[in-house]
Formats: C-alpha cells, sequence, structure tokens
C-alpha cells in the first residue's frame, strides 16, 4: 500500500480498472501543525487515512476510505481546548472535463473536476478533515447563556449614562 502526503496528487491514468488501488496516509507532524495552522486548530494530534480508488466509469473515478484523526479546538463561547476524535467516511468522485475547461460546471453534491489529469488527495484529505470537526465546538463547562455583568464606571461615555439615569426636572 503506497504512502501519501498532503502534496500528493494520483495521476488517473495510472488507475488499474481491474485491481484494487490503495493508499495509506499518515499525517507527519509537520502535516499536522501545517493542517492546525490551516484551519485555525489548537492541535492536530493525529491524521491517517486508508483510501481505495477505482475507476468507477469512463472519464469517472472514486475515491473512499476512513479518515481518522485527533483534533483540539477552542471552545466557542470560552476558548478552552475541546478535544475530539474524527472518524470520517471518504466518499468522492471525480470527473475528467470534456471540451473547454473554462466553461465546466460540476455540481457539487456529484464530482469534482480532475486538475490536470490528476486527483489531489492530499488537498482533498485536507478539505475532508475540515468538514469532518465539529464547526463550533463547546466545553462541557462552557455555560448555556451569557449575561451582561455590571456596567463599568471607568468607559468613556459613563458621564453620559449617568446624565441618562436621571429623572427629567
Amino acid at each position: 500500500m503506497p504512502l501519501i502526503n498532503l502534496d500528493s496528487e494520483i495521476n488517473v491514468d495510472r488507475i488499474r480498472p481491474d485491481t484494487g488501488n490503495f493508499y495509506k496516509f499518515v499525517a507527519t507532524d509537520a502535516e499536522c501543525q501545517l493542517l492546525a495552522a490551516r484551519f485555525d486548530f489548537i492541535e492536530v494530534g493525529s491524521l491517517s487515512a486508508e483510501l481505495r480508488v477505482r475507476k468507477a466509469a469512463r472519464g469517472c473515478w472514486d475515491v473512499s476510505g476512513q479518515l481518522k484523526g485527533e483534533i483540539v479546538q477552542a471552545c466557542g463561547a470560552t476558548g478552552v481546548p475541546v478535544s475530539e476524535t474524527i472518524d470520517f467516511l471518504l466518499e468522492e468522485r471525480y470527473v475528467r472535463t470534456a471540451g473547454d475547461p473554462d466553461e465546466v460546471e460540476v455540481h457539487l453534491d456529484e464530482a469534482e473536476p480532475l486538475e490536470n489529469g490528476a486527483i489531489k488527495i492530499g488537498e482533498m484529505l485536507a478539505q475532508s478533515l475540515a468538514v469532518a470537526v465539529t464547526p463550533w465546538p463547546r466545553a462541557p463547562e462552557a455555560p448555556e447563556t451569557f449575561t451582561i455583568g455590571e456596567e463599568s464606571s471607568d468607559h468613556p461615555f459613563a458621564g453620559l449614562a449617568a446624565l441618562k439615569r436621571q429623572p427629567p426636572k
């Protein structure tokens, strides 16, 4: 099973239709740091995937597999680190475009276009990670609601606020 990385591309002309084309991805420490910075995570502890790429039809290839990892994000309410285990099913379809590549219409829920006859498999994994995580993580101890505290008396408009609270004369 060949190892791939975040920069990997798979040339679809080398995909044999009669055999399984399996690939393995295990993120290096540098790739974990790169993904954490790209998606504003506190940490990407680990990330791996086992993928199968197969020719589904003429000009059409399917990528399937499982993406697994350990991610730490900041709680959307408190900023406290929140750990999350990722176990995400990958299913993508790539198609070769016909005619002028500037005039291709691809429906997002159906297929992705090949780029220069290749599947950018590393980029697909990175984007899948972004989809797999909880978009607004919340720490268990985060309050359900927030209340406005006492008004600080040292803000620039404190004098005006005080005048506004006085009854009219």
